[in-house]
């Protein structure tokens, strides 16, 4: 269809340059411009043109016109922060085109006390050297939104995960109701985890492949799944693929959306965010029977009934947050697939990357174990938030620290205009965002931060009056792994506590290595910039002999 297509514009073009030539030559007695020579030929073109080829024409030229408009006037001249005087800068091209961190390094040398910024797909992002972290982690939500900078450019506009507005109850139930539930939870969970590695692993007597990033994500939907939509949907394997899935096809929105002209964005983003949109509305009807039986024990308990038994899911948590006449299905909806997907991907990754740092130590694997058995009572896990586990705590933070999700953070939208103590004045809509590769390799913060060390954080908390700190879900302008400021991630205790269940249930029940030759992967990088686990990576595991 495609070719004959292009080969009548081609004929269709030949056939029109010949017409202007006898059209000028017939015409020179009427001594007409150009202009009105070409209006007569158009017009002459429009008629004799088959509609196919007549719409393809217009088609091809429209693209072309708004890709110009955008590219030639609207990005540098209307959009471009150019004009406002802040420096821009390139990423790298060929096969680094997507690392983020020559470009750091760059600006680290060139802009070290003023912001600058750079494209990406259409859009402008405003980069603040690490020294003003605070500035930017200290905006509140009404000034400069995470929420809208993830509507806008991971989801194409579309509002799947709400406003800061209607986020604040879900905010507030993943920060405290979330995490308490962890200790009535814990047993279940645990349980849980312990099938979940099972289910995706096997009986493996002796050592078989797995592939190391599909099977972190399968035990990941399966953990996180008991606390936050519960029995009998945790179970449900139709439910379990959606949350697989729905990640996957928002970055396939992203990624091919953002090949298009700001103009066409919108069309764009119908189009391949689709997919996207359908298991949206797939997990939410899976959800209806969930939500359904929720509001009967809700209603149940609210009417004074002692015998209904309480559940303990986030489904619940977000009912008993609603005050009366507020509740929305299609608000409480949103929630749980929003909290959903904002943990699924993050708690994979992380584990992954911690996984990749253990499959190369095996004395490291040892001593960790060693500590897991050290806390067991009847070959249970404490039923509390595991700081009973200090060194295991302490690796998961430095490989957060090493193995980190972005070369910047805090990213937000301006909702205002803004003026920072450098740097002009940013208009309402401007991304901005910090350079966080050089706080988490800061040899201030960090001695020696290129190597590895899993006690780093151990030693840290040795310190008098630093006991309570340098946790793995701590957040501060330090560690930016959860961001930090009043848009903090609210759910970091209980993704902390997930991660701390999965990892103790591998290692007390399998031995793990990576094959023969292999070792960690490459880090790999997204068109965002945001590192990319290596999905072809596998390891060798065996069922542990007691």
């Amino acid at each position: 269809m495609t070719i004959p297509i292009v080969s009548g514009l081609v004929e269709q073009y030949e056939t029109v340059k010949e017409q202007f030539v006898v059209m000028q030559q017939a015409l020179a007695p009427l001594n007409l411009t150009k202009w009105q020579i070409a209006r007569l030929l158009a017009g002459q073109v429009y008629r004799d043109t088959p509609p196919l080829a007549r719409f393809a024409f217009i088609f091809f030229v429209g693209v072309f016109l708004l890709i110009a408009l955008d590219s030639v006037i609207l990005q540098p001249y209307i959009f471009s922060l150019r004009r406002r005087g802040v420096p821009k800068l390139t990423p790298s091209n060929g096969k680094h085109a997507f690392d983020y961190k020559p470009m750091l390094l760059e600006a680290a040398e060139k802009y070290p006390h003023s912001p600058w910024f750079f494209g990406y797909s259409g859009f402008e992002l405003v980069v603040f050297p690490s020294a003003y972290v605070d500035e930017i982690r200290r905006l509140p939500a009404r000034t400069a939104s995470l929420v809208d900078f993830l509507t806008t450019v991971q989801f194409g506009g579309y509002r799947l995960i709400g406003t800061d507005d209607s986020s604040n109850t879900l905010h507030k139930t993943a920060s405290t109701d979330l995490a308490r539930s962890i200790g009535p939870l814990g047993l279940a969970r645990q349980e849980t985890a312990r099938r979940a590695w099972e289910s995706s692993l096997g009986h493996c007597p002796q050592w078989e492949k797995a592939s190391l990033f599909w099977t972190v994500l399968d035990v990941v939907v399966a953990t996180g799944a008991t606390g936050l939509v519960g029995e009998p949907l945790s179970r449900d394997k139709r439910w379990l693929r959606a949350v697989r899935l729905l990640p996957i096809t928002a970055g396939i929105g992203v990624f091919f959306s953002c090949q298009f002209p700001r103009l066409l964005r919108p069309i764009a983003a119908t189009v391949f965010y689709f997919p996207a949109l359908l298991v949206y509305k797939y997990m939410s009807y899976l959800l209806r029977p969930t939500i359904e039986q929720a509001m009967k024990e809700h209603n149940s308990l609210s009417n004074g009934n002692h015998k209904a038994e309480k559940k303990i899911s986030l489904v619940h948590m977000l009912m008993g947050r609603y005050k009366q006449g507020e509740f929305r299905y299609d608000q409480l909806v949103k929630d749980v697939i929003t909290a959903t997907f904002e943990s699924t991907p993050t708690t994979a990754v992380s584990l992954y990357w911690m996984l990749t740092e253990l499959l190369q130590r095996p004395d490291l694997v040892d001593e960790l174990r060693e500590e897991i058995s050290g806390v067991l009572k009847d070959g249970k896990l404490p039923a509390t938030p595991l700081t009973e586990l200090p060194k295991l705590d302490s690796f998961m933070r430095e490989s957060a620290r090493i193995n980190t999700f972005h070369y910047l953070g805090l990213s937000r939208i301006l909702k205002e205009d803004v003026q920072f103590s450098i740097g002009p004045k940013l208009p309402k809509g401007t991304i901005v965002c910090v350079d966080q590769h050089h706080i988490h390799t800061s040899e201030t913060l960090y001695p020696d931060p290129e190597v590895f060390d899993p006690w780093r954080f151990l030693r840290m908390r040795q310190k008098s009056g630093h006991e309570s700190r340098h946790q793995y879900t701590n957040n501060g302008p330090d560690l930016l792994t959860w961001g930090d400021g009043p848009q903090v991630c609210p759910g970091r205790v209980f993704a902390g506590n997930t991660i701390k269940i999965l990892l103790a249930q591998l290692l007390l029940n399998y031995d793990i290595q990576y094959p023969l030759g292999t070792g960690k992967p490459p880090r790999l990088s997204f068109p965002n910039g945001s590192v990319q686990p290596d999905m072809k990576v596998h390891f060798l595991v065996r069922r542990k002999q007691h």
